[in-house]
């Protein structure tokens, strides 16, 4: 009955991520520690799955991905996995969740109040190519503390207005090279184990029919309601953050 709840819970968070882009850990990291599984377990597993869900959503947006960015990104979070691991270590965690929720809900309501009040032509933030290295340094460190490198790609996609297809091309292309090096870091850090294992080996071929409907789900959202429902499930996360 525990791993069906388990498996059920990490198909739900893999169906978050195929249709949204992100999100899969903020939405199953709390409930797996509501149903007993630890930190570094949990960890592993999510983060094992979001690499192996994001290689068919590069392939599928694949002539969307600036390789250039996606490389400045990658650069950067080379050296923001270690950090991560630090916080894991020696920083407890709800300081850092605290923290990321209160801005996670900060920014995602400014956003949906601007995207309701545009201000004619606005322009793209942070258009300087070394910010591409900070984000990617962010979103390495959370990655392999929480799982979470997606939401600093997604705000820093969103200052740059980047197309919607692009947003996902670029965040997914990322997702898959941050995802190698947060899935070795944690391997090398022990957080993986044989309970681990096993459940990838129900859920993955799971992931045969949650990514097509997901896919198909996304289909049907407009790209300026998907951006709203973005920006909506950062203020959802970060309200998850401060409460788990």
């Amino acid at each position: 009955m525990m791993m069906a709840i388990i498996v059920g819970i990490a198909v739900f968070g893999a169906l978050t991520r195929t249709i949204f882009g992100f999100g899969e850990a903020l939405v199953t990291m709390p409930l797996l520690a509501l149903v007993g599984v630890n930190l570094q377990s949990s960890t592993a597993l999510i983060g094992a799955l979001g690499l192996i869900v994001a290689v068919p959503a590069v392939i599928r947006f694949r002539s969307h991905i600036d390789v250039a960015i996606v490389r400045r990104l990658v650069t950067g979070s080379l050296l923001g996995v270690p950090v991560g691991l630090a916080l894991v270590k020696w920083l407890p965690a709800t300081i850092v969740e605290h923290l990321l929720g209160i801005f996670l809900i900060g920014y995602g309501s400014y956003s949906l109040w601007r995207d309701y009040h545009p201000t004619p032509n606005a322009k793209a933030h942070l258009t300087n190519r070394g910010f591409d290295y900070l984000a990617g340094l962010i979103s390495g460190a959370l990655g392999s503390a929480y799982n979470s490198h997606g939401v600093p790609v997604v705000i820093y996609g969103t200052l740059k207005k980047w197309p919607v297809d692009e947003l996902r091309g670029i965040l997914q292309a990322h997702f898959v090279c941050v995802g190698i090096l947060v899935v070795m870091g944690q391997a090398s850090a022990g957080f993986w184990n044989l309970s681990v294992v096993k459940l990838l080996l129900v859920i993955v071929p799971l992931l045969f029919v949650v990514v097509p409907f997901g896919n198909w789900v996304a289909s049907k959202i407009a790209p300026e309601r998907l951006v709203r429902f973005i920006f909506g499930l950062l203020v959802v996360f970060g309200g998850l953050l401060l409460t788990r």
